[in-house]
């Protein structure tokens, strides 16, 4: 029997019950029950006497053992772990715990529930509020067809009419990181890197798989909830305060980059590792005239519909975070994309740095087999990520300065403890939950679709007998047909889900909320989606086993509808990160038990008449 608990509508005679365990409206990130996903648990970080909210911790170590060229593996002081996996005996381990923490968790005890409940209660009311401010994307599109001044103009009001003046936001030493493909994992490795060194860190990113407060991390950790809390209404309040009419508030993006940079000066951190949202030239991210260190990652057609139809076009935009005098490090391989960086750097008299392979590095001091151990973001963005970190090294003053030769391939030993700890949750990651091998992949480029597609065939190389399921989002107006092509014409899947990014079909989370367009808007999207794959069948005169379901909960049972639990899955999610965030949230609304079903009991709804059949 497979049957959703709190009135939800049964889908088919089976033996598996789907039982849905929700805590609260909002649980999510919030569940208080005790994780044990693995042997490895992190040290616990709880006050949990004084009522104080609970600022969870993480070990991430994603590397297997391995001794360095003396024998001894204590020279590098890393704590290695096996492929994550969950306890299916346990009732208690979610999906976004083997996602976020995939060494443990440490929860909070029973004492500590109320007031974490209280907690949580307070930062949704943040977010629900957050929520009705105007949407990133239509911001940027008003900036564009208005020019660069329009954004970085309302950037500067807002930041300076919440009480925090551009000059003291200059104060802050910052890393700024453009592109179209791996920014965001270029971020997180230079982070972790100089993390390494000592330096207490700031890294703002975007988006979010599962809770806002992701995009602001102080020392690699999401900014704690309480925190968030009392930064949120001490801008918001003045803001709203201080407005001129009713529609005089920043935009969602907008907002949290200004709420980021006040958290950075009350953390007083040593570095900001600053993640452009989109674009770059207009980007309100873009506001900081005296950045030193600049990044650009790979690029590709993205976002056509605001940053334009040519990859020069992509790559001026991109380009528009150079500073005057700054080192600009980039892997950009294209060659019509690097002369406009050139260009752009000459006008302000930057300098331009071609970083190397990763392989190099590792092949430093015979660190190769290290290489081998790391994720494939560590290989594709490590060498940019190394470069950004030893150059704001260099550049600082103080305890932390380095001085490290420029763009030669040296590794140091925090640097290779930077990249084999960092974790980037959503990027070629493979988490084991509920005997489905799911694979997580935010890639939304063709470039990015081709290097995910590559690690999933190898990470299912050894699982052939399994079945492979995909499930598959592309957000955007930009067509994704070249997209789908990849997919098509790499692997053969067993069954092929298009859904929109919704968990489920009850009130959502705010973490969750679709910023961009509504959830029918989405479902139209899917069902074009769908029937783009439907014609490439036509055309290769294959078998099209493609569905379209109006919520990831849909998909979801209808795989264990297809399969039983005792058969293991390959799964793939990919197209776009909001697209795992909203998966992440599914899955954390399930369990699969065993049951024997007493016969006519349940009355079926079926859930397949929301189905479009392609």
């Amino acid at each position: 029997m497979l049957c959703r608990k709190v009135m939800r509508s049964v889908l088919k005679t089976s033996k598996l019950c789907l039982d849905v365990r929700i805590m609260s409206q909002f649980r999510r990130m919030d569940d208080l029950k005790i994780c044990r996903a693995s042997t490895v648990s992190a040290a616990p970080r709880i006050d949990n006497k004084s009522g104080t909210p609970i600022q969870l911790h993480h070990n991430n170590n994603n590397i297997n053992n391995h001794n360095n060229i003396n024998g001894n593996s204590d020279f590098l002081n890393l704590q290695t772990t096996q492929t994550p996996q969950s306890d299916d005996n346990d009732d208690d381990v979610l999906f976004e715990d083997l996602v976020f923490y995939p060494n443990g968790r440490q929860r909070a005890n029973d004492e500590d529930q109320n007031s974490i409940a209280s907690e949580n209660a307070a930062y949704n009311a943040c977010i629900e509020e957050l929520t009705t401010i105007q949407p990133n994307e239509q911001a940027i599109k008003n900036s564009i067809t208005n020019g660069k001044t329009f954004s970085i103009r309302d950037t500067i009001k807002f930041l300076e009419r919440s009480g925090l003046p551009l000059t003291t936001v200059e104060q802050l030493s910052i890393i700024h990181v453009a592109g179209t493909k791996g920014k965001g994992s270029t971020c997180a490795l230079t982070e972790s890197i100089l993390r390494q060194y000592g330096a207490r860190t700031g890294f703002f990113s975007s988006p979010h798989l599962v809770s806002t407060n992701e995009r602001i991390r102080i020392n690699g950790d999401p900014l704690a909830k309480h925190k968030f809390t009392y930064h949120f209404w001490q801008v918001y309040n003045r803001l709203k305060e201080r407005r001129e009419h009713e529609l005089d508030m920043p935009s969602f993006f907008m907002f949290l980059t200004i709420l980021g940079f006040h958290v950075f000066i009350a953390e007083r951190v040593d570095v900001v590792v600053l993640e452009v949202g989109l674009g770059g030239e207009c980007d309100c991210t873009n506001i900081v005239r005296n950045v030193k260190t600049v990044g650009i990652t790979s690029l590709a057609l993205e976002h056509t519909d605001l940053l334009g139809k040519t990859l020069q076009q992509i790559a001026w935009q991109k380009a528009g975070v150079i500073k005057p005098g700054s080192h600009v490090y980039t892997h950009v391989t294209q060659p019509e994309c690097l002369k406009v960086i050139h260009e752009r750097a000459a006008e302000k008299q930057a300098k331009i740095i071609e970083v190397l392979s990763t392989d190099a590095y590792f092949n430093y001091n015979l660190y190769a087999d290290y290489l081998h151990s790391c994720n494939d973001y560590v290989r594709l963005n490590g060498a940019l990520a190394i470069q950004l970190a030893y150059d704001w090294l260099r550049q600082t003053t103080g305890p932390l300065h380095q001085d490290n030769a420029v763009n030669e391939p040296h590794m140091t030993a925090e640097v290779l403890r930077g990249l084999t700890k960092a974790h980037w949750p959503g990027r070629c990651q493979l988490v084991k939950y509920q005997n489905m091998r799911v694979h997580l992949d935010g890639a939304h480029t063709v470039e990015s679709m081709r290097v995910c597609v590559d690690w999933f065939l190898k990470s299912t190389k050894l699982s052939a007998a399994n079945p492979k399921i995909l499930i598959f989002n592309r957000t955007g107006e930009s067509d994704p047909t070249a997209i789908v092509r990849v997919l098509h014409e790499t692997c053969n899947f067993d069954m092929i889900c298009f859904v929109p990014n919704v968990a489920n079909s009850l009130k959502g989370d705010p973490n969750q909320t679709t910023y961009y367009c509504s959830a029918d808007v989405q479902r139209k999207r899917a069902k074009y989606i769908a029937s783009i794959w439907e014609n490439l069948c036509i055309k290769t005169d294959q078998n099209n086993l493609g569905q379209m379901y109006d919520t990831l909960w849909d998909a979801f049972c209808e795989i264990r509808l297809r399969y039983p639990q005792d058969i293991e899955l390959d799964v793939l999610i990919t197209g776009s990160i909001h697209l795992l965030g909203a998966a992440i949230s599914a899955l954390n609304d399930t369990k699969l038990v065993d049951i024997e079903p007493p016969c006519d009991q349940w009355v079926s709804e079926s859930k397949c008449e929301n189905l479009s059949k392609f």
